[in-house]
């Protein structure tokens, strides 16, 4: 009876694809990375216990306690807003626009800045919050 001879091949995992795919990962998430910018209009934002990090694309409007409106960082009239909306809207492909308004901001401000957002063409709307300290 005649036997094989074990391999004397030592078996090596080659972990150079394995480095590649990481960083190929640590690119993607470095340059899809967002930061955000703020309009130099303080406000006090409500607090909530989950957030959304906004998208770069997303048309800002401010609105402080004393009811003045800011489209990225310049101030206006509701009318005038209404027109610089659809203006802006109509420009873009992702309709999309981020409401900040102070927690102390009357409720029915925020909803007529909501409609006029709506009626301007967003099909997005998302509203500012910052997060619990928990």
């Amino acid at each position: 009876m005649q036997f094989r001879r074990a391999s004397s091949t030592p078996v090596v995992i080659n972990i150079a694809p394995l480095v590649d795919v990481v960083f190929l990962l640590v690119i993607f998430f470095a340059v899809s990375t967002t930061f955000l910018e703020s309009a130099g209009l303080e406000l006090t934002l409500p607090t909530s216990s989950s957030s959304a990090a906004s998208s770069p694309r997303e048309i800002t409007v401010a609105v402080s306690k004393d009811g003045l409106l800011h489209l990225e960082g310049q101030q206006m009239s509701e009318d005038s807003l209404a027109t610089e909306l659809t203006d802006r809207l109509a420009a873009t492909d992702e309709k999309l626009v981020l409401l900040r308004a102070d927690e102390e901001t009357p409720h029915g401000t925020v909803v007529r800045i909501m409609d006029l957002a709506r009626e301007a063409g967003a099909t997005g709307l998302t509203i500012a919050a910052r997060r619990d300290a928990e």
